[in-house]
């Protein structure tokens, strides 16, 4: 694995060891990237379930100002340290383990509303609807702010009341689908 594009392009990136962590494939990254173009470029990003921080490093490689990577593991907050490190990116990124849900749902005087989340839950997870509930939030997301949410294609599309799906691209067993707030 590797950044695709941007000042860290060619970058290797490590993964975490086992089986647990499914880091988005290039091609799906370079396919998210694509649909995103200039919306990550000086983006306050939200790495949700980041892994090994592959989407918020992409992001940072290209042009955003910086990502908060969510995920409970202690397995993957040593890879996104690790990824932080080798792509020079430590100063423009901050690691926090904690459950997503948890981290959403806690006060945070600290953290501005964020441009751009991308959340790339597990394959198991099965709570898309309260993730994206939490999302819509104001606090959470800016209010021009897009939601890039990773899901199984063979699902239908979530919902919240307060968010559109402005874009969806399919990759084989993937979609990613992407969100803004209704107008």
């Amino acid at each position: 694995m590797r950044v695709i594009a941007g000042a860290r392009k060619g970058h290797a990136l490590v993964t975490p060891p086992g089986r647990e962590i499914r880091p988005t494939s290039d091609r799906t990254r370079t396919v998210i990237f694509d649909v995103l173009g200039e919306r990550v470029v000086r983006a306050r990003v939200l790495d949700l379930f980041a892994g090994a921080g592959a989407l918020g490093i992409e992001a940072l490689s290209r042009g955003a100002e910086w990502t908060d990577f969510v995920d409970t593991s202690r397995k993957s907050l040593a890879a996104i340290q690790t990824n932080l490190s080798r792509t020079h990116l430590e100063h423009h990124g901050r690691v926090i383990v904690e459950d997503a849900f948890l981290f959403l749902q806690q006060p945070r005087p600290e953290i501005a509303p964020y441009d751009l989340i991308l959340a790339d839950p597990p394959y198991t997870f099965t709570h898309y609807e309260a993730l994206l509930q939490l999302l819509q939030s104001p606090k959470i997301l800016a209010p021009d702010g897009t939601i890039m949410l990773e899901t199984s294609a063979r699902l239908p599309a979530p919902e919240a009341e307060a968010l559109v799906l402005i874009k969806e691209r399919r990759l084989g067993e993937t979609a990613a689908r992407f969100y803004q707030r209704k107008a």
